[in-house]
């Protein structure tokens, strides 16, 4: 019984120091979105690329530019918000990565150290047979595996998991800005000729 609680301990701890900061990342990802504020200045901004189709530059220049003006500005607050929220965002995702993994990592040595001599698994040493010394290492007998040599597969089988996952929601750095923002053509006057 205690082989078998000491089995799933030692995988629950294996997967959840790789497995735990991905589920935050994503959760933190989730939660964060954006504001209304920004999602005002977006609204803004396309209204004003709209009216700005409706007004001839040729005819009434002065206003396109005013409005052409109003709408770089406004792109530019925005670029800023989104840039210091996404930097807000990673900086609270990299300290709750960092405790997790640190957290886990205490975990895993205590549980080595306290369990050093008891296996997670036993088999017939036939079945382990070249390697059987390593995977006993460091106390077990020879056919059982340790809980340092089951903590590192574990770890080993669910980074390997992970990184064949789809990684289109993993992103690294600021969000990019919606198209609504893309840079219009600046106005030109007409040549003098």
């Amino acid at each position: 019984m205690e082989e078998m609680y000491l089995f799933l301990l030692t995988t629950g701890l294996g997967c959840a120091g790789v497995v735990l900061p991905t589920l935050v990342q994503h959760m933190l990802r989730a939660i964060g979105g954006e504001g209304s504020a920004e999602r005002q200045m977006r609204q803004e901004v396309a209204n004003l690329k709209q009216q700005l189709q409706n007004i001839s530059m040729v005819d009434q220049f002065a206003i396109y530019a005013r409005v052409q003006r109003k709408i770089n500005a406004l792109s530019q607050q925005y670029k800023e918000k989104v840039l210091e929220r996404s930097v807000g965002e990673q900086r609270v995702r990299l300290v709750l990565a960092g405790l997790l993994r640190t957290v886990v990592g205490i975990l895993c040595v205590w549980l080595i150290w306290e369990y050093q001599g008891d296996p997670v698994l036993s088999l017939s040493p036939d079945l382990v047979w070249p390697l059987g010394p390593l995977l006993s290492f460091p106390g077990c007998q020879l056919g059982q595996i340790s809980v340092m040599v089951w903590l590192g597969v574990v770890r080993m089988v669910c980074s390997k998991m992970t990184s064949s996952m789809p990684t289109s929601v993993q992103r690294s750095g600021p969000q990019f800005v919606p198209p609504v923002f893309a840079q219009s053509a600046t106005p030109v006057a007409p040549p003098l000729d």
